[in-house]
């Protein structure tokens, strides 16, 4: 929203009013809130507001904070529109700092609000008038977050109410975007105001565009490859990237790799799609081009060969905001991944990429080939070994019932190599922030942004937990989002034991591991029934605990979302 629009105005009376007023005419569809006493003047602008022929964002009250911005994060995330939130001063911020953060190193433009503790302990409409006015304040209350918001501002008179709204969406949806955050004073929420302008549009700037000759010169290593790849993590969040990108490989021959990719960002049956293992790509690569990629390799792991072309592209590509990061490059191009890849395609054809696409794409197909055989043989290994659930076994499953439109918004368990996604905008990933919870409420998010279809959120058992599942279970059943939830339980926290596997290989936290079947501070035993949580809320819900009852049960919950619209949950015991 960049175009000035026709002036128009709202017949408000209060700042509260204007606020509200102005999100909804900046193209906000969802005010996500969780209450508290500085939501009075709130609460009265949308008492007011039928009567006074007032247009606001729809109010969604969360009754737990990161379910707030979880499902914010969500909705915009298959939509691309930013949304809005308001949580209760302090207290409420500091709920959300973890989800904040997801949406931070996600990119994620969310407007994030808290209400601030009444300035004045008396003499206004709005000053203290609880004990907790006091309790509640802080010295610098944007402190918590200002490291992870592009901006963060207290309103301190309903005045420029307007320009502050604009500016802080204007920078949210810059690239590259981000939450912002805006504290708003119970007083200064209930100052008079009579009336506002409206306007249909505010101010982002334009994206980045590559350097034409940073862009030559990638095109120029592209060509002179002989196996050229693009390795992919966050493109998808834009879904214009995914049919360029199978321009470029269908044009030119060249193989696009995801690397624990964040969204669907190529299609997976595509012949040149050169799987997840970057272990094994890099072994072939002599020219990569990194878009979107934060974290490219693990140095400590694997890396590149010393002689391969190496490009990272993205709006940041050095991602200034990260402490330590000291990947190698040949290039580093701002810009967003449409913007270069649009700029790379002529590029590539003026600098002769078409007459040797043949020999490329057969270097490209081959190595594909030799991924999918790699893969199947894992899945027939996993169904001749037979025995308890397994992920992969769990990834199969889905991959047997979902529709080609499904959405899966994955928190861990499923595997990508074991599942086709060919349409942009099915499939979402923990942020690479990994902060917990995140799953079920973006899945409800991405849920009420895309009701008349199916998505399929699939956590671990302690990402569930995470989520503060009975807060979400009761949003799911208030809003009427029939959500399917896969929790893979195998009560515990499996990461955390390969973290200590990994680093203290055959150490004693190994050997606990394998006379125990767990390590110290990982077991979650004993946990609770959760099919029961989705009961509680009027949901379909369902334990599994053999490889054959999994498609069944799939099925009968499918049931559940698709044609009876209530919200399901299959408590899967695996391994």
């Amino acid at each position: 929203m960049t175009e000035t629009g026709a002036l128009t105005s709202a017949n408000t009376i209060s700042v509260a009013e204007a606020y509200l007023s102005l999100l909804h005419d900046r193209g906000i569809d969802f005010l996500y809130v969780g209450a508290g006493t500085d939501t009075a003047p709130v609460i009265e602008a949308y008492s007011r507001a039928e009567e006074a022929g007032l247009r606001f964002p729809a109010p969604i009250l969360a009754v737990h904070e990161n379910l707030a911005v979880g499902m914010a994060h969500g909705y915009t995330m298959l939509t691309g529109r930013p949304q809005a939130v308001m949580l209760h001063v302090t207290v409420g911020a500091a709920n959300a700092v973890c989800a904040i953060m997801n949406a931070a190193r996600a990119q994620i433009p969310v407007l994030f609000t808290a209400g601030r503790t009444p300035l004045l302990e008396e003499g206004r409409l709005g000053a203290r008038s609880h004990e907790v006015h006091w309790a509640q304040e802080m010295y610098d209350q944007g402190g918590m977050l200002r490291e992870l918001v592009k901006w963060d501002y207290e309103l301190r008179d309903g005045t420029n109410v307007e320009q502050i709204i604009d500016r802080a969406l204007g920078i949210s949806m810059t690239e590259p975007r981000g939450p912002v955050y805006l504290t708003l004073p119970r007083e200064v929420l209930a100052q008079e105001k009579k009336g506002c302008r409206l306007r249909g549009s505010y101010l982002a700037a334009t994206s980045p565009h590559p350097a034409p000759h940073a862009v030559t010169a990638v095109a120029r290593a592209l060509i002179e490859a002989k196996m050229p790849v693009f390795v992919c993590t966050n493109t998808g969040a834009n879904p214009a990237t995914v049919a360029l990108l199978q321009e470029i490989a269908n044009r030119f021959g060249i193989g696009v790799a995801e690397n624990k990719p964040r969204y669907m960002c190529f299609p997976s049956d595509h012949p040149l799609h050169l799987g997840f293992d970057m272990a094994s790509v890099f072994r072939e690569a002599d020219a990569l081009v990194f878009l979107d990629c934060d974290v490219p390799w693990i140095p400590a792991l694997f890396q590149p060969n010393e002689d391969t072309f190496i490009a990272q592209v993205g709006p940041d590509p050095l991602f200034g905001n990260y402490p330590v990061r000291s990947f190698r490059s040949d290039v580093a191009i701002t810009a967003s991944s449409q913007s270069f890849l649009e700029a790379l395609i002529p590029a590539l054809a003026e600098a002769g990429g078409e007459p040797r696409q043949s020999v490329r794409h057969a270097a490209a197909a081959s190595q594909s080939r030799h991924m999918r055989q790699a893969v199947a043989l894992r899945e027939q290994g996993d169904r001749a070994k037979g025995g308890p659930i397994t992920k992969l076994f769990l990834s199969r499953c889905l991959q047997e019932v979902k529709s080609e439109d499904a959405i899966i918004v994955n928190e861990y368990p499923a595997m990508r190599e074991q599942m086709a996604f060919n349409q942009p905008g099915t499939f979402f990933q923990l942020p690479s922030s990994g902060g917990l919870g995140w799953g079920m409420p973006a899945a409800l998010g991405v849920q009420q942004a895309a009701p008349d279809k199916v998505v399929i959120a699939v956590l671990g058992d302690g990402a569930y937990l995470f989520a503060n599942p009975a807060a979400c279970h009761q949003a799911a059943d208030m809003l009427r989002l029939p959500l399917l939830t896969v929790i893979f339980n195998n009560e515990s926290w499996d990461a955390v034991q390969k973290a200590a596997q990994g680093m203290y290989a055959n150490g004693h936290a190994d050997q606990q591991l394998k006379k125990r079947g767990h390590a110290p501070i990982s077991s979650l035993k004993p946990l609770p029934d959760f099919e029961k949580y989705v009961e509680a809320s009027g949901g379909y819900g369902e334990r599994v605990t053999e490889r054959d009852q999994l498609i069944p049960a799939l099925l009968r919950a499918l049931h559940a979302v698709r044609h009876e619209k209530r919200q399901a949950l299959l408590n899967v015991m695996g391994v």
